[in-house]
């Protein structure tokens, strides 16, 4: 005798839903495909928590969402995005999802009962736990069809998606952060509040943002990495180095995310069209951002174009550090990242000046430090000034380990040198070498902080993974390397650049760094000058008077996305007109518009010959 088993329609998972003795009943529940599912439940509020049961490569993913909490998690949309965007239907458009008398509401209803009375059980329980427990907005399970295992993970809000974030933001930085997010860990100038624990493992994965989690084991000090997919395929690196792989996974996905802030676009209130005539004062001259030469711009194939006094584009606020009302910037030159079908860019740039914090205090703050730092490298390289060699003493204990981990591990000898120059925010320059006639030979890094301490051991974080890059992909292309060598302006990358200064054709180009008859700083005697401020205020405070001593302001643009906002980060740009700017590839120098490059009172002297300018020394080795 045959019996025959009755399967649910898609009707039975509303009514479970509903019936959930001391579960709200859902706003919406969708069900269908990921990109096409279908509206089989609706209260007619448009508001509250939903339910999503969406198909997916072998897969059944369940997603608790609320489209009007604006702090929430991602919706169906958000996580649409993030499974496709790596695979070739990343195209693929979200459908609004049809009402269940649609016909392709049929196709809901097919995957539904295709996906037998143990994934349907597994599924319904699942979605009913979210609502009786009120799980945040974004809260996801995986279950898996063939064999019914579950794994749990959050999607983010993805900025730009119709459907659960506002249509607009502003660029203009609401300074003036709580007291404790100005409080400061012990040692560090990062907020004493703790990030989310689960901070890694929220961003991780195909539902959400980064891919790839990578650790180097081979190289002296931990380094983690993770990709950011782009939509051309490639994975953007965010990378973290500390003593730690713990510590280093972290910092790889907030470098991560500081990255995304400059691919996302966001509509901004208070943008005003006008020339910079118009604007005057209240304008920020572009080409005191540092420009390319009027040669560089004749070039038929030059991709950057520079703005004419009279032309009209968009423009949006930022906000001054210190008094004084918003002032203007390009909307075109707010990010690095060029969107289509917008005016060509002023000039080639990077992510310099982005960086994250839990307040825009401490995302102003680190942004600040990246300028100071590349602004002393690029003064110190093009005009080969005689900095000081910094010497350790019995409390630098900590700062000889690492340098001797990097000798032993790689060969590689580690000198440091104090590159604090006008403005007067601790730099220090790390120099790796070893003598050789084949093989890398030469990679420079630096750091800034207001703890010397702290920017040594960031220094040799860096120099010591360029090192362990370098000794894998130096022999991958003999024939670039010696075009590099050859043609300069064959250099497009930042690796080309860490490339062609660790040939051994190129050691002499670091002679004034390494003659010995220098001027010496003892790092104790720096660390003991340095100030101590007892919040992170005090120290952006701090580090905006020594740029306004050299006769420089700050700037900052509010560039959180919704991404970051979840997780309670926020992201600024920091913009310094004045400070060089640090660009690769060496047809696309920013050279013109930047005094304190070919003069001004500096610390330390110049090794520079005089029938020489900056535009002759060899492209940076920065990276």
């Amino acid at each position: 005798m045959t019996t025959q088993t009755h399967v649910p329609p898609a009707a039975d998972l509303v009514s479970a839903l509903l019936a959930e003795a001391g579960a709200p009943a859902p706003a919406e529940v969708l069900l269908g495909p990921l990109t096409d599912p279908t509206r089989i439940h609706a209260d007619g509020s448009g508001t509250g928590r939903s339910i999503a049961v969406l198909f997916w490569c072998g897969s059944v993913y369940v997603l608790a969402y609320d489209r009007a909490d604006e702090s929430g998690g991602g919706c169906p949309r958000c996580l649409a995005w993030s499974l496709t965007r790596h695979v070739d239907s990343a195209d693929l458009p979200f459908e609004e999802a049809s009402d269940s008398h649609s016909a392709k509401g049929a196709r809901g209803y097919a995957l539904w009962r295709q996906a037998g009375p143990a994934v349907r059980t597994v599924v319904t329980r699942t979605a009913a736990l979210f609502l009786r427990e009120n799980s945040p907005a974004g809260t996801l399970a995986m279950v898996d069809r063939a064999g019914g295992t579950v794994r749990q993970g959050l999607v983010p809000p993805r900025t730009g998606c119709p459907a659960c974030q506002s249509a607009t933001t502003t660029t203009t930085v609401a300074f003036g952060s709580a007291p404790e997010l100005l409080e400061k860990s012990d040692g560090a100038l990062r907020a004493g509040r703790p990030l989310p624990s689960t901070l890694t493992s929220d961003y991780m994965g195909p539902h959400s943002l980064f891919r790839e989690p990578l650790a180097d084991l081979d190289g002296p000090l931990p380094t983690a990495q993770v990709g950011l997919p782009l939509g051309n395929g490639v994975l953007e690196p965010g990378v973290g180095r500390s003593r730690s792989f713990a510590k280093s996974r972290t910092t790889a996905v907030l470098e991560g995310l500081e990255r995304l802030a400059g691919f996302c676009h966001q509509p901004v209130d208070g943008t005003v069209e006008a020339s910079l005539s118009e604007l005057g004062t209240r304008a920020i001259d572009p080409r005191t951002l540092g420009y390319h030469s009027a040669d560089q711009y004749a070039r038929e194939d030059f991709p950057w174009s520079p703005l004419d006094p009279a032309e009209t584009v968009e423009w949006v606020p930022v906000t001054p550090l210190g008094e004084g009302p918003a002032r203007y910037l390009p909307e075109v030159a707010l990010s690095w990242v060029r969107r289509p079908e917008t005016r060509q860019p002023f000039f080639y740039d990077t992510s310099n000046g982005f960086a994250l914090g839990q307040s825009h205090e401490e995302a102003t703050l680190h942004g600040l430090f990246e300028i100071v730092e590349r602004d002393a490298f690029l003064l110190t390289w093009y005009r080969k000034l005689l900095l000081p060699e910094l010497t350790l003493g019995p409390a630098d204990s900590d700062i000889r380990d690492l340098m001797e981990r990097v000798e032993v591990v790689t060969g590689f000898r580690v000198r440091l040198y104090w590159a604090t120059l006008d403005i007067e925010v601790p730099v220090v320059l790390a120099l790796a070498q070893r003598d050789a006639d084949s093989g890398p030979c030469t990679l420079v890094s630096t750091a800034a902080s207001l703890y010397p301490r702290a920017a040594a051991e960031s220094a040799i974080f860096e120099v010591a993974a360029r090192v362990a890059s370098m000794r894998y992909v130096y022999d991958d292309d003999p024939e670039h390397r010696q075009r590099l060598a050859e043609d300069y302006d064959s250099l497009v990358t930042m690796d080309d650049h860490s490339l062609l200064g660790a040939l051994p054709a190129s050691r002499d180009w670091f002679a004034f760094l390494t003659t010995p008859d220098r001027p010496e700083v003892s790092l104790s005697a720096a660390t003991a000058a340095a100030p101590e401020f007892g919040t992170l205020k005090g120290d952006l405070d701090y580090v905006r008077t020594q740029i306004e001593a050299v006769g420089s302001h700050v700037y900052a643009a509010d560039l959180t996305t919704p991404e970051l906002r979840w997780r309670g980060l926020v992201c600024t740009r920091s913009f310094v007109p004045g400070c060089l700017p640090m660009t690769f590839g060496h047809r696309t120098r920013r050279m013109e518009g930047l005094p304190r490059l070919h003069g001004g009172r500096l610390p330390y002297p110049s090794l520079l010959p005089d029938d020489q300018t900056p535009a002759d020394v060899p492209p940076h080795p920065f990276a």
